[in-house]
């Protein structure tokens, strides 16, 4: 089978010492594309070079907000840096951006100020963007309606409740499933039938959220097959074809072949 990882971070320096066989043996694996994203100017730029050595792979350009008060350290500079990076080959989406008002490490201030640039950035470029959600879904909806159909979001690593996932899809965005999928304690298996399949993506968060059987270990792109089986047998479709339903899916939302 065949899937698309629309979300990694392999600039990271758990794979700094095996990075090329890590990529290779996803490809081996029938990873067809992998989306890397940056969470900072750094490793933005860090997803734009892999982008130009593999050609399977792929860069989303932006600020964490958990790097919120980073990015409001200078907000027209930085938001320069990253215009100037979304015209870069390879760029195709906008992220990892978002909300995180569980933590508490940056301000809500500081979290929306720069979220508010990012959606700029992703309407003035027509590139989708990448949502990170913890604690905002009802924020992250204001944004939405507010930009209505001039953005088009990917929630990554979608862990919501069923009417906020049918509210997003009606609307043309989309739904990352990753590793947590898998796990015992996950109730999306209820619910994922629910949804309309050409809205939802594969991904992993490498390094993080390994899938069952590897939780707790270092994630990386190859694992997506794991969480690929587990989303088939609760859709009770092929794996075979989810995996190229949502191979589909990522390409059409990142405008790639």
């Amino acid at each position: 089978m065949k899937a698309f990882d629309t979300h990694a971070h392999l600039f990271w320096s758990d794979f700094d010492k095996d990075r090329e066989e890590v990529i290779s043996r996803a490809a081996d694996q029938g990873v067809t594309g992998i989306l890397n994203l940056g969470t900072t100017v750094e490793s933005s730029q860090a997803c734009v070079m892999l982008a130009e050595k593999y050609p399977h792979c792929h860069a989303a350009i932006g600020f964490h907000p958990h790097d919120a008060t980073n990015f409001s350290s200078d907000p027209d500079d930085n938001l320069s840096k990253l215009l100037s990076l979304a015209a870069q080959p390879g760029v195709v989406a906008v992220g990892e951006t978002g909300l995180d008002f569980f933590k508490g490490r940056d301000t809500e201030e500081e979290q929306i100020e720069s979220l508010h640039a990012h959606f700029d950035l992703a309407r003035r470029t027509s590139l989708p963007i990448v949502l990170h959600n913890r604690s905002a879904s009802e924020e992250l909806k204001d944004f939405l309606e507010e930009y209505n159909s001039d953005v088009t979001a990917i929630f990554h690593c979608y862990t919501g409740d069923e009417q906020f996932g049918t509210w997003a899809i009606e609307r043309g965005h989309y739904l990352g499933l990753g590793g947590i999928f898998t796990f015992p304690s996950c109730d999306l298996r209820d619910i994922v039938r629910s949804w309309d399949l050409d809205h939802l993506l594969l991904e992993t968060d490498s390094p993080f959220l390994s899938p069952v059987p590897y939780r707790g270990k270092r994630n990386e792109p190859s694992f997506i097959l794991h969480t690929a089986r587990a989303i088939a047998e609760a859709v009770g479709i092929s794996p075979e074809e989810l995996g190229e339903r949502t191979t589909a899916n990522a390409c059409r939302v990142l405008g790639l072949p």
